[in-house]
């Protein structure tokens, strides 16, 4: 198996995830988030063929931070109006392992950036690498919402959410 069919797969299974997530997602808002990861997923997907086939490549670029923050917001606006934990406890571990597939694919396309002498290959695997850093830390701030949601609300000023 190549690179790019090896990279190909994992983000199928990423995306695969991440359907399910939302399918099992209780709360609309945060359904949309797993769904534009899901989304996202797919399109990494989309420019890995393009790469591999050598066509043009899509951007590779998104919006996700902002549209994440948006949900978050209204998450924290149920939780506020509703005072019940409308998420689910129970998927903390699920969503930690969704975190290390998130670290594990920003590793593999930096170490795959640097070892390649394409540029074309170097700059697409360093711009997915960025994409990756972003679902990394939507599912952060996912985790921390699941397991201290009256924390998170008081310190929901998403500092630790960079822009790129």
């Amino acid at each position: 198996m190549n690179i790019y069919d090896f990279a190909i797969n994992f983000e199928i299974e990423s995306r695969k995830l991440y359907e399910k997530f939302a399918e099992e997602s209780g709360n609309e808002n945060l359904r949309g988030v797993f769904q534009g990861l899901a989304e996202e997923e797919k399109r990494h997907e989309n420019i890995l063929r393009q790469l591999k086939e050598d066509k043009k490549i899509d951007e590779v670029d998104s919006d996700i931070l902002s549209t994440a923050k948006k949900a978050f917001e209204l998450i924290s606006k149920d939780l506020t109006d509703t005072k019940d934990n409308v998420l689910p406890q129970q998927q903390v571990d699920i969503y930690k392992k969704a975190k290390e597939i998130e670290v594990d694919s920003y590793k593999f396309y930096t170490d795959k950036a640097e070892e390649t002498e394409i540029p074309e290959v170097e700059k697409v695997f360093k711009r997915l690498a960025k994409e990756e850093k972003k679902h990394e830390r939507i599912i952060e701030n996912i985790i921390e919402m699941v397991n201290r949601p009256n924390t998170w609300l008081e310190d929901a000023e998403w500092n630790h959410m960079e822009d790129y």
